[in-house]
């Protein structure tokens, strides 16, 4: 794909991303950024001179309802969305980060373009999350300083292509983290304690045969396959989004997003919203 066709792409597909953010956010006014309201508000205590993790504390209903569960680098990361209105704010980043992600799959992979119409990016979208610009980093490492906003996801996605330029700028985010605020490290393990406790499929029974993609470790996909199974994550479908690496072929990304659709519709009725 020429690179005016992939730039084309990516902007609609970034488009795509936001109008489903804005949608959900902007109809939900009082939730404010959804799940991007923890990184915006930090941003913002942060630009006034505060503690995060002092000041963002379970108040009410959600989106204020838990305290601070991300790493400070999520917060810094937000920062230049921190001014914005908080709809604004979650629409930009999840636009930019399925922009940036569409230029990813677009350049060797266009067959993963499929991942647009699955669930967990319709899911990470309307909630504003971080799985689509970690998958976007696993692809480009030059993206992978974000891995240090949601560590889990972002182990997996650094899995997938390891670089070192990646490490670097994840641990130059961290050390600049610690510059700013040095006890958050500390603050945010505490905020962890009240956190509900999460694992990865693999520690299930059924999830058990994940652990086979450790046969096929020396290839990218059985990495960040292996990855997923070990890693704790929401059933909330977005944390899944890096899924969508592993299939090689247009039928197999289709097949995939169909079911993740199947899946949602058979989840869905008996839960609400998350409430972090």
């Amino acid at each position: 794909m020429r690179a005016r066709d992939r730039i084309l792409t990516a902007l609609a597909l970034g488009g795509w991303g936001a109008f489903i953010a804005w949608f959900g956010m902007s109809g939900a006014p009082h939730q404010l950024a959804k799940d991007f309201s923890w990184p915006w508000r930090a941003a913002r205590i942060l630009l006034a001179g505060h503690d995060p993790y002092q000041a963002i504390q379970a108040t009410g209903p959600y989106p204020f309802n838990v305290g601070m569960f991300y790493p400070l680098p999520a917060g810094l990361i937000a920062i230049p969305f921190a001014p914005l209105a908080p709809a604004l704010a979650g629409g930009l980043f999840v636009g930019l980060s399925g922009a940036a992600l569409g230029w990813a799959v677009t350049r060797d992979s266009p067959h993963r373009l499929w991942l647009f119409a699955s669930a967990p990016f319709c899911m990470a979208a309307l909630l504003g999350q971080w799985s689509p610009i970690l998958t976007a980093a696993a692809l480009l490492p030059a993206l992978q300083f974000a891995c240090a906003a949601k560590p889990n996801i972002g182990l997996v996605a650094w899995l997938y292509r390891p670089s070192w330029r990646g490490a670097a700028g994840a641990v130059a985010l961290v050390a600049l983290s610690l510059v700013l605020l040095p006890q958050w490290p500390r603050e945010w393990f505490e905020a962890l304690r009240a956190a509900p406790r999460y694992r990865g499929p693999a520690f299930s029974l059924l999830g058990a045969f994940t652990l086979l993609a450790a046969l096929r470790w020396r290839r990218r996909e059985g990495r960040l396959l292996l990855g997923m199974a070990l890693v704790p994550q929401l059933a909330l479908f977005y944390d899944q989004l890096p899924l969508w690496l592993v299939p090689s072929t247009w039928a197999r990304s289709a097949l995939l997003s169909a079911l993740s659709w199947v899946a949602w519709f058979q989840w869905y009725p008996s839960h609400a919203l998350p409430s972090s």
